[in-house]
């Protein structure tokens, strides 16, 4: 238990209760910390986390906004970068998109980012600069700069080239590691994430794109048997982890309810515990593999994670199951509430029952 007198020791309780998913606790704790504390704004951001996950937007985008006059950079940083989502969690896609932009405040690479310039034959590298599932869901940006003449290299994390560069249903004009890129050195280069506000900055583009990301054989064999289930985010994202994971037990009722009398297979790669618990053998850790399993199946079930992706960019029947305060990218736009949600294959559940 927190010392109340000790604003240090309740802002690391306060994280600690946010990442088990009590971000009423962690309201507690962060405020009792900034109170004692205010010179250290950090806290703010901690703040707007938990008081974003308990549906108080309000309050969490003046905690931002206060953390924005820190004299800390990586304070400001995150602070833009936590208020540029809300924006776009909120519809605002102008001022979310001006405030994500400066997640890189100070960085040298800026100066050379590319802001949509005739690329005159150069090659645009397209660094993801957020996690696997994003670079699954928003490659789909590259296409109209290749549908263009233009180059471009992608550079994701090591484990995703040889999917990119083999499976992609369009091909790139090469595929690297991103942790051997240098935007600042290497030519014109724009992150994954500013490339949308760049191309599309109301997502209506993004949210009506159709076609399958990934080629594939099916499993035609196996087609009406299995259901891919898929129940716990990443675990390195200690954050959010607790709001995005449920057990494999709730992925079996929704298969139950929507698919009775089909195998379930795992497509997880860790939780050995919840494996066991269910009869399921873990998958194997490779993205490819991953994909193959995908095509065996009838449909997926699963949780906000990179896997939900790639079966949805597939093609393949995919239900998702999401908390109650998704991510920016689940929530309706203004200008079209009935466009897609990224994907037309993609139904949306519940991740809690009751």
């Amino acid at each position: 238990m927190a010392n109340p007198c000790d604003p240090i020791q309740c802002n690391s309780e306060g994280l600690e209760c946010f990442a088990a998913g009590d971000p009423e606790a962690a309201d507690r704790l962060l405020r009792r910390a900034y109170r004692k504390l205010s010179e250290e704004t950090g806290i703010l951001v901690n703040l707007g986390l938990a008081l974003m996950q308990q549906g108080l937007v309000e309050q969490a985008e003046r905690a931002y906004r206060l953390a924005l006059h820190s004299d800390e950079r990586r304070v400001r940083r995150s602070a833009a970068k936590n208020l540029g989502f809300l924006l776009l969690w909120r519809g605002d896609h102008q001022q979310g998109w001006h405030w994500h932009g400066k997640r890189f405040e100070g960085e040298g690479f800026e100066a050379n980012q590319w802001r949509g310039d005739p690329l005159n034959g150069q090659t645009l590298t397209v660094w993801n600069d957020v996690g696997m599932g994003d670079a699954f869901q928003f490659v789909r940006y590259t296409l109209p700069l290749l549908q263009r003449g233009e180059k471009v290299r992608f550079a994701v994390a090591s484990a995703q080239i040889s999917l990119f560069r083999d499976s992609l249903a369009w091909p790139l004009t090469e595929v690297v590691d991103r942790d051997h890129v240098s935007p600042q050195h290497d030519g014109p280069h724009i992150p994954l994430m500013s490339l949308i506000a760049l191309l599309d900055s109301s997502t209506l583009w993004g949210r009506r794109f159709s076609q399958p990301t990934w080629e594939q054989a099916s499993g035609a064999d196996n087609l009406n048997e299995q259901v891919g289930f898929c129940w716990a985010s990443n675990p390195q994202d200690r954050t959010m982890r607790a709001y995005k994971s449920c057990t494999p037990q709730r992925l079996l009722a929704v298969q139950q309810q929507h698919h009775p009398g089909c195998r379930p297979v795992s497509l997880q790669t860790d939780e050995a515990t919840a494996h066991a618990e269910v009869a399921l053998t873990p998958a194997v850790p490779d993205w490819t593999t991953t994909l193959h399993s995908i095509g065996a199946c009838k449909a997926v079930i699963s949780v906000d994670t990179a896997v939900a992706h790639l079966a949805a960019g597939s093609g393949c029947s995919t239900h998702l199951l999401l908390g109650d305060r998704p991510d920016w990218r689940w929530q309706p736009v203004p200008e079209d509430p009935s466009a897609p949600l990224w994907y037309p294959n993609v139904s949306v559940e519940p991740l809690r029952q009751g």
